[in-house]
């Protein structure tokens, strides 16, 4: 990803943080931290799921190629 876009991404979280928790200079550097915090654990519970079902997948693939052959 490009430098500008990662920038402008932090910006726009930064001042959704801002916004949610008013509009000082310390609001912004909060809202920069948790909204990283909350895009992070995101990403993280989204990845855990996918290889949650992944696995499960691969069981069940294992099971049946077991019961077919």
């Amino acid at each position: 990803m490009k430098t500008r876009y990662k920038i402008g991404l932090w910006a726009m979280v930064a001042v959704a943080g801002s916004a949610v928790l008013g509009g000082s200079l310390w609001g912004w550097l909060i809202g920069l931290v948790i909204g990283k915090f909350v895009i992070r654990l995101l990403f993280t519970l989204a990845l855990a799921v996918v290889l949650f079902i992944l696995a499960y997948a691969l069981i069940i693939g294992g099971l049946f190629w077991i019961l077919i052959s």
